[in-house]
């Protein structure tokens, strides 16, 4: 009894620690691609590119808090039909003692073709 307890033991905890980083893993994805979902739909309803570039920056902001860089945003020019975002992100895996994960998201919204831009 004692000795499969013994051989057991760490082989649970490990596994224990696996499915918390998995866990953890799968989260920021989701997080991070909701995020750049979200600035991608932001940016397409602004007016500017500049104004495009903060209400991403801001849908960013609210969504991950502060772990991830401003996104970029391509396809803000006269004549595009589609707005697309790039996010990158890092994450810290915590009690893993693993060091940061890199994470990028990436979202397309299409642009109202009857609004007024200034390009």
């Amino acid at each position: 009894m004692t000795v499969e307890f013994v051989l057991l033991g760490p082989l649970l905890v490990a596994l224990m620690l696996f499915l918390y980083l998995a866990g953890r893993v799968v989260e920021a994805h989701d997080q991070v691609d909701s995020a750049a979902r979200d600035a991608a739909r932001a940016a397409s309803l602004a007016r500017s590119a500049t104004g495009a570039q903060a209400a991403a920056s801001q849908a960013v902001s609210a969504d991950v808090n502060g772990w991830c860089s401003p996104p970029s945003v391509l396809g803000f020019i006269p004549g595009s039909q589609a707005v697309t975002v790039s996010l990158q992100c890092d994450l810290n895996l915590g009690l893993t003692g693993l060091a940061a994960m890199h994470i990028t998201g990436y979202a397309v919204a299409p642009l109202d073709q009857f609004v007024s831009r200034s390009y």
